[in-house]
């Protein structure tokens, strides 16, 4: 077992909210025990003078922390300071970073925060989620659970925070294959698509290109077997309009024409679906697929050739391809809950 001395030493300076946990006035007066404690005057422990100086300088990241409005007040909380002084507390049970900023996962709710150089693009993302129109109420019934649905909007001086509504049961689509040891069964891997596609219907019917669509962004439920689209409209364009930005993965594997042009087009997603369904598969770039006996060849020659370009086309296509390769539609449970996913993470 670690020693006081030793477990303070040990704390990432990145982290000092493993020293000190509550607001700004708690943090404040555990330094002032913990200084007292471990001064070198005071103490002759042989690291006293290290640890005094390690918690000397896990304080000052506190306190930028604090003074920037990211303070993570304890281990599953972190405490956003907006500018007009409110306080927000947002607590979860893993901590992801993306290519913007930080994703907070907790029970109910998925948090984006954004670095100050990539407010341009929280408000496109904020522009493009409050403008979310339907043909009709079965068609809002249908889709709006696959989409993000803002619970509150953050502005810090150093930060932007989407907070998004997340149900209970829904996981990050790259924790859970993570969990599974890299790679998913083919048959999970279908209904995933298909959900996909059944989302890529209605942007292409609503003229939005989402541009990020990816295991990082998409959330899962595997006992419902539904899927929600809750990250990276921070890049989501009206088809036809210029790009803002394209994350990494995506500019690798969009048609190249586009990322010339720099024209949103629906290609980008249709291709990022099947993307991502070789994925998690285990194969990203697809090259053995067709030699993988678990893959039914349908489902592998699906994956391994370009979209048509327009969703409706591929969605139809893909029903035959499942067809194909599984036979008549069948549900096949996935025994894992989020509880297993996140028991031991942060």
């Amino acid at each position: 077992m670690l020693q006081p001395a030793e477990a303070i030493l040990r704390i990432p300076l990145s982290k000092p909210e493993l020293l000190f946990t509550g607001d700004e006035a708690t943090v404040h007066q555990l330094y002032r025990r913990l200084a007292s404690q471990w001064h070198p005057d005071r103490n002759t422990a042989p690291l006293a003078t290290e640890v005094f100086q390690r918690i000397a300088t896990l304080y000052a990241a506190a306190k930028e922390q604090i003074a920037s409005g990211r303070w993570r007040a304890s281990r599953g909380e972190t405490l956003l300071q907006a500018r007009d002084g409110r306080q927000y507390r947002l607590k979860h049970f893993a901590r992801r970073p993306f290519e913007l900023g930080e994703l907070l996962i907790g029970k109910t709710i998925a948090s984006f925060v954004v670095t100050p150089d990539a407010a341009d693009l929280y408000a496109a993302a904020l522009r493009m989620l409050r403008a979310f129109h339907f043909a009709s109420e079965d068609m809002r019934r249908q889709i709006s659970p696959c989409l993000a649905e803002i619970q509150a909007a953050l502005e810090g001086r150093e930060y932007c925070a989407l907070v998004i509504k997340k149900p209970t049961d829904m996981v990050l689509l790259a924790d859970l294959v993570e969990h599974l040891g890299g790679t998913m069964p083919a048959t999970h891997v279908a209904w995933i698509l298909s959900s996909l596609y059944n989302l890529a219907c209605w942007l292409e019917w609503a003229r939005i290109s989402h541009n990020a669509i990816g295991p990082d962004t998409v959330f899962v439920s595997p006992e419902r077997h539904t899927i929600a689209l809750l990250g990276g409209w921070w890049y989501a364009t009206s088809i036809g309009e210029r790009l803002r930005a394209l994350p990494t993965r995506t500019a690798d594997i969009a048609p190249q024409d586009i990322v010339r042009s720099k024209i949103a087009d629906l290609r980008c997603d249709l291709e990022l679906i099947r993307a991502t369904g070789r994925q998690l598969l285990g194969d990203a770039s697809g090259m053995r697929l067709l030699r993988d006996p678990s893959i039914p060849r349908a489902m592998a020659d699906w994956l391994r050739h370009p979209s048509s370009g327009s969703a409706m086309t591929d969605y139809s296509l893909w029903r035959d391809t499942l067809i194909a390769s599984f036979g008549a539609r069948r549900f096949v449970r996935l025994d894992v809950t989020p509880k297993q996913i996140y028991s031991t993470t942060s």
